[in-house]
């Protein structure tokens, strides 16, 4: 394998990588959701990061593409090794395919949100939980403007259904804010939102004037 080919190889795996990497901080909440773990910690600080990983992940892709396409410097001799290429077209659209994936890895925190809501029922879609009667029940409802897409919040619903005490979450991307009622005699709103900030996303009581 030439220096060339091997270089284009390494940009296009390094772009893979570096997309992965980038949209973790929505990634990372999904699949603890789905693992029912709840609370990926490092999600906000991947998003921190987010815009110095997609410059690498697009730099590295506009490498990759320039190498597969660009035209040879001279001309390969009849007969010579370089002359056919029985792979190359197949090369060409595992290159394809993979282009695809790094912008689609790219692009997940948008389309995640997408999905998400199309997923979502009536009843979830309402931002109030229905309140429970009950003399120990209280609502607490505060602002969360760090998060970046509807993984996170599904993953911050998840870490405060989790808490003992907590009757109905709901906690919305698109308000950035979330609603619970919890019983008043096993929780407290400092425990609430001690609960959403060991997600990394820092929770703000809402005071209602």
């Amino acid at each position: 394998m030439d220096k060339s080919k091997a270089l284009q190889k390494a940009s296009l795996g390094g772009s893979i990588v570096a997309a992965i990497t980038a949209s973790l901080c929505c990634i990372g909440p999904l699949v603890a959701v789905a693992l029912g773990a709840g609370g990926f910690a490092a999600s906000a600080v991947f998003e921190k990061w987010r815009p110095v990983f997609l410059g690498v992940t697009f730099a590295l892709l506009t490498l990759a593409w320039y190498l597969t396409y660009r035209k040879p410097k001279a001309a390969c001799e009849e007969g010579a090794a370089c002359a056919t290429k029985p792979v190359a077209k197949w090369n060409k659209v595992v290159f394809w395919l993979s282009t695809a994936f790094v912008i689609a890895a790219a692009a997940f925190p948008s389309l995640s949100s997408a999905m998400l809501r199309a997923s979502r029922s009536n009843a979830d879609a309402c931002c109030v939980p229905t309140a429970v009667a009950g003399a120990n029940t209280a609502v607490l409802q505060v602002k969360i403007p760090s998060m970046d897409c509807a993984a996170c919040a599904a993953d911050i619903q998840a870490m405060l259904r989790k808490q003992i005490g907590v009757q109905q979450v709901q906690v919305s991307f698109d308000t950035k804010q979330a609603i619970v009622l919890y019983d008043a005699t096993k929780l407290s709103p400092e425990k609430i939102i001690a609960a959403i900030d060991q997600t990394r996303f820092k929770a703000e009581p809402i005071v209602k004037k």
